[in-house]
């Protein structure tokens, strides 16, 4: 297909229309951006996070599959899917989306904080990686969307070495499932944001926000929607040449 044909195919329908996507993370500022921006693309879009009343009125409000799941369990997560499955069809794609930011001085750091920030940053990218992927093989295709971080690319800018730890692990998890699921036409690639608009990042102060927005070439946050984007980009045909890849979404903050 030349590349005028992939264009033209592509603007003749929504760019997702039809596919079975799966959101982890759904309810927080970036994933609810991912779940819109998902609906608008055309997908059959099916939500979880861990608050059941915030998954049932974010589906709600779309139009859309959802139910609480606790991805970091591949038991609950398995059954989630062949909810889904059962319900909207094979999956085509999944988000993961799900994580937790907790900055704090790595002396402050406990066995527990540490494993609460691994479990839900990696164990649930690594789980729901596990889960769909067989499906996707078997099938000869689908496009993995995991969620990287700057501070898992050069380290945190506000101590949080726990976090920058699993966001490293994600993106050698996306690097290293590529290389197992590329050959049977399955696509793991990974988004890295920028200090980006969120509840998340509202919790800083004035002055940690303003630093935050400097970091960046346009200063200013990015903004959900902008990271959405880049997850619609990476699950659709426009992408297709496209794997083990880390998509910086970070408006020039590493330059």
């Amino acid at each position: 297909m030349t590349a005028a044909a992939a264009l033209a195919s592509a603007g003749r329908r929504p760019l997702l229309e039809g596919d079975v996507v799966v959101l982890t993370g759904a309810t927080g500022g970036i994933g609810r951006a991912i779940a819109e921006m998902l609906v608008a693309a055309g997908a059959r879009v099916a939500v979880t996070d861990l608050d059941a009343g915030r998954v049932e009125a974010l589906a709600g409000e779309l139009g859309v599959y959802g139910a609480a799941t606790d991805v970091a369990s591949r038991e609950r997560l398995a059954s989630f899917v062949a909810d889904v499955e059962s319900e909207l069809g094979p999956v085509d794609g999944i988000v993961n989306c799900a994580g937790l930011w907790a900055p704090a001085p790595y002396d402050d750091v406990d066995d527990r904080a540490y494993e609460q920030t691994l479990d839900a940053n990696l164990k649930t990218a690594f789980v729901a990686c596990a889960t769909v992927l067989p499906g996707m093989v078997a099938r000869g295709s689908g496009s993995v969307v995991n969620f990287a971080s700057t501070a898992g690319e050069f380290g945190s800018v506000r101590p949080a070495a726990h976090y920058a730890a699993a966001k490293g692990g994600v993106i050698a998890l996306t690097k290293s499932l590529a290389r197992e699921v590329s050959p049977a036409g399955v696509r793991v690639n990974a988004v890295s944001p920028g200090p980006t608009d969120t509840p998340a990042l509202l919790a800083a102060t004035a002055e940690q926000r303003a630093i935050a927005s400097a970091r960046t070439l346009f200063n200013r946050l990015g903004q959900p929607h902008e990271i959405a984007g880049a997850c619609v980009f990476l699950l659709s045909p426009l992408s297709t040449f496209v794997t083990g890849t880390v998509l910086q979404v970070n408006g020039g903050s590493l330059l």
